[in-house]
């Protein structure tokens, strides 16, 4: 298979599916053009504007390129995962410089389950009985009875206390500010997230930074859904094809969807802003600065796009990774039974509702904050918005409608060629971390400097606390803004009742056991496709059963209609009638039933035939 252009090419989608979803985009394959990302296409040498890359000044004494110098940090959280301990495993015994690496893991147990740790302990000697030792880079650990063991962090809770993935996430972004308050994380260090069930190429952890340094960005962050680990070492299509995340659906909240690819990048590609929480790679400055919301329990639909948000208005560029060096194992993780309790934890109906008011209220979506000065004062909170880019910048930049929760603006398909979005860097650069109080979560840096979208010369040209940071708000017509809070409010009713029944459901599982059991019914579809890991090409799969009028997820997750039946862990839409509609599962127990029924109805029969008989011999 040969590649459209020079520096790779990217499938743009499907023409059908892009029109279904209201892109105007002829879909099809397009040449990718890294110069696009400084000059949008201009040839004047004015228009070209490109990424910050790293300084001397940034570097802090180091390198301005490799990790010489650096540490590594791996944040997994992990919710009684058995898979966990051979994760570990994988990473320091495939990792080129593994005493380099620190990993954080959020442990979510029961007291039946196995200790990551402790098990991770007994297979590396296991691994030196086999092996007779040797260096861990070439397959063995090397040194004591449990090599590393210093340099892995568990933080344990209860699977009782667990209330979902942002909520572990945020634990562990709190426990990373700790070790930075201690000196033991440098912004300069790197910084990697990812999920507890993972497989590596040899080598990764050189090979992830020097990606990274592809991007020429000191702001970039590497992220997508990961393939799953059946591509381990495969060069996929003989032209190293990417999963590319770059279009979102609306549900309850903002979901990633789509998933397109590409192939032969010569760099990492700059994205619309659409950021993965199965694989996050960058300078730590990022995670310190921009940690997970730890005040959204239950929340699955509305997490990544919450933080590519923050990510991007505090000077962030999410990059499709050109290569796969981190691998998921959709499968093995989802085979144990234990990873769908994760969304029945310490938390309630009142607890959800407020996560999703908080996550609409951040990003201008239906449903959140109605008074203006309380929203603000979120978006400015430890948790919120950062200061170097707008909102507005968003939207347009992504293409997201968020006010009016559509996918797209315009119409117009970004996943292809798109330019970077300037911004004013903090005065005090790159490594600069934000304080907020502990207790309010306000920010302490006040006041903001010039260059802050947050701004305002009535404040902070006179001072920090000299004038109150009230909300101004613009002249607005009488009839048009009683109309405008209407509408919120109406939103916000709507919202409520769905936030409502989501939290009274059972079905908050994690989205990957959803996918993954669709893929296995039907095997993952291969070859030109507009996806290629193995989750999106469940998601596909997914949506054509969904045709078939069998809803894979809960209407409220799926904005399905409102008549769906929930029954058990399955979903029936009552859009088609019959049993031809039925998965195959409901059509055995169906033609069981009858069988049953025929045969005792012929029992019965039979038996009141013989009793007649009988009683005309008597």
């Amino acid at each position: 298979m040969t590649t459209l252009g020079d520096y790779g090419e990217i499938f743009m989608g499907n023409p059908k599916n892009l029109e279904r979803a209201g892109y105007k985009d002829k879909g099809g394959n397009i040449a990718y053009d890294p110069e696009f990302e400084c000059t949008g296409g201009s040839s004047d040498p004015n228009d070209r504007q490109c990424p910050y890359e790293t300084k001397e000044s940034d570097a802090m004494g180091l390198e301005t390129t490799g990790w010489d110098g650096r540490l590594m940090h791996l944040n997994m959280p992990s919710f009684r995962d058995p898979l966990c301990p051979r994760t570990l495993k994988y990473l320091f015994t495939k990792a080129k410089r593994p005493n380099d690496i620190r990993v954080r893991v959020l442990q979510q147990n029961m007291d039946v389950d196995d200790d990551c740790l402790e098990t991770y302990c007994k297979m590396m000697a296991q691994l030196r009985e086999e092996t007779g030792g040797g260096d861990t880079s070439k397959g063995g650990p090397a040194g004591e009875d449990c090599p590393h063991r210093d340099q892995i962090f568990v933080h344990p809770i209860s699977a009782k206390d667990a209330a979902g993935p942002t909520y572990a996430r945020g634990l562990i972004g709190q426990d990373m500010h700790a070790a930075y308050a201690k000196n033991e994380i440098s912004p300069q260090d790197f910084c990697m997230s990812t999920d507890s069930h993972m497989d590596f190429e040899p080598e990764w952890d050189e090979k992830m930074v020097n990606m990274w340094d592809q991007a020429k960005n000191e702001y970039a962050v590497l992220s997508t859904y990961v393939a799953n680990i059946d591509q381990l070492g495969q060069n996929l299509n003989g032209v190293h094809e990417v999963p590319h995340l770059c279009m979102i659906t609306f549900t309850s909240q903002v979901r990633t969807t789509a998933t397109k690819c590409a192939r032969n990048l010569v760099k990492p590609k700059l994205t619309n802003a659409v950021w993965g929480a199965g694989l996050s790679f960058s300078k730590c400055h990022a995670e310190l600065k921009v940690p997970v919301d730890p005040h959204t329990p239950g929340i699955f639909d509305g997490e990544e796009f919450n933080r590519a948000a923050r990510f991007f208005t505090y000077g962030y560029d999410v990059y499709t990774p050109n290569r796969v060096y981190v691998l998921h194992d959709y499968h093995g993780s989802q085979h144990n039974p234990k990873t769908s309790s994760w969304g029945h934890g310490k938390f309630g109906q009142e607890d959800l509702q407020n996560a999703y008011y908080r996550l609409n209220t951040m990003l201008d979506i239906p449903g959140g904050e109605l008074d203006e000065q309380k929203a603000l004062q979120l978006k400015r909170s430890r948790y919120g918005l950062g200061d170097r880019r707008t909102l507005d910048e968003l939207i347009e930049f992504s293409g997201v409608d968020l006010r009016h929760k559509r996918a797209t603006i315009d119409g117009k398909n970004r996943c292809g060629n798109i330019q970077w979005v300037p911004f004013i860097e903090h005065p005090k650069g790159a490594n600069f971390i934000p304080t907020f109080d502990d207790t309010t979560e306000e920010p302490l840096d006040l006041p903001y400097d010039k260059s802050s979208v947050w701004y305002d010369p009535q404040i902070d040209g006179a001072g920090a606390g000299m004038i109150s940071r009230d909300v101004i708000e613009n002249e607005e017509a009488p009839k048009e803004k009683e109309l405008r809070h209407a509408e919120e409010k109406a939103a916000h009713a709507v919202f409520k009742e769905e936030a409502k029944q989501l939290a009274g459901n059972s079905h908050h599982a994690d989205e990957h056991k959803r996918l993954a059991a669709a893929l296995e019914e039907d095997g993952a579809e291969r070859g030109h496709k507009e996806v290629v890991s193995s989750a999106a090409a469940a998601a596909l799969k997914a949506e054509q059963m969904e045709k078939e009028g069998v809803v894979v997820f809960p209407p409220l997750l799926r904005g399905s209609p409102q008549s769906a039946l929930t029954t058990g862990k399955l979903f029936l839409s009552q859009k088609k009638h019959g049993i031809e509609h039925l998965p195959i599962q409901v059509k055995i127990a169906v033609i069981l039933m009858i069988f049953g029924l025929c045969a005792a109805v012929i029992t019965s029969g039979s038996g009141r035939g013989r009793r007649k008989k009988n009683s005309k011999k008597r």
